[in-house]
C-alpha cells in the first residue's frame, strides 16, 4: 500500500504544451509539489488533483460508458465528488513514504512518437528510496493541446483497473448513486 504514494506525484502532472517534453515536465511538478505534500497541505493537493486528473475519463472507466451515458447529471456530479474526495484521502495517507525518492524517467511509450498528434501517452519511471527500485507508469490523455493523468500503474497494478474492479459491479447491479452513497460512507 505504501507504493499507492507515488499516484499522489501522478495528481501533480498538470497539462503541458505539445512542446514540453513530458518527463522533464512531470519532473518539475513533482519538485514544485513536495513542499506542499511535506507540508500535508490537503487543500493544495486537492486543487492540484482538480487541475491534472481527468476525473470524467476515470468515472467513464470505473462506471463503464453505457452506465455513465445513462447517469443523470446530478448524479455523475455526485459520483465524481466523492471519487476524487476517495482518491485524496488514499493519497494523503501515504503519499509522504516517496516525496524523497529519486525518480528516473524512461522513454514515453504511445503508438506513435510524435507528441503532437497522438491522443495517449504511457511514461513510465522509476523510483529509487533506500536501495529499493519501484517502477510507476502514468497514463495520461490529451484533451485540445494539453495533457491530463487518468491512470498510474504502480509495480504493473493499475489504480485505474483496481477501482473498476472494486466498484463497476456494484454500478451494474445497485446504480450509480447506490455506489455513490457507498464511497461517501469510506469518504467520512
Amino acid at each position: 500500500m505504501k507504493i499507492i504514494i507515488l499516484i499522489i506525484i501522478l495528481i501533480s502532472f498538470p497539462a503541458y504544451s505539445n512542446q514540453e517534453d513530458p518527463s522533464k515536465f512531470i519532473g518539475n511538478i513533482i519538485e514544485k509539489s513536495k513542499p506542499a505534500l511535506k507540508n500535508k497541505n490537503k487543500d493544495h493537493l486537492e486543487k492540484i488533483m482538480e487541475q491534472y486528473l481527468d476525473f470524467n475519463e476515470i468515472a467513464i472507466w470505473i462506471s463503464g460508458k453505457s452506465m455513465w451515458t445513462k447517469a443523470a447529471e446530478n448524479e455523475k456530479l455526485k459520483f465524481l465528488t466523492e471519487i476524487k474526495k476517495l482518491m485524496l484521502k488514499t493519497y494523503s495517507k501515504t503519499v509522504y513514504y516517496y516525496i524523497d525518492s529519486d525518480v528516473t524517467f524512461l522513454t514515453p511509450k504511445s503508438s506513435n512518437n510524435n507528441t503532437n498528434i497522438q491522443k495517449r501517452l504511457q511514461i513510465s519511471s522509476v523510483m529509487k528510496k533506500n536501495n529499493k527500485n519501484v517502477n510507476i507508469s502514468y497514463r495520461l490523455i490529451k484533451h485540445d493541446k494539453s495533457w491530463l493523468v487518468f491512470d498510474v500503474i504502480i509495480e504493473g497494478i493499475s489504480i485505474l483497473k483496481s477501482l473498476k474492479t472494486q466498484y463497476s459491479d456494484m454500478i451494474k447491479i445497485k446504480g450509480l448513486e447506490y455506489t455513490t452513497n457507498k464511497i461517501k460512507l469510506l469518504n467520512e
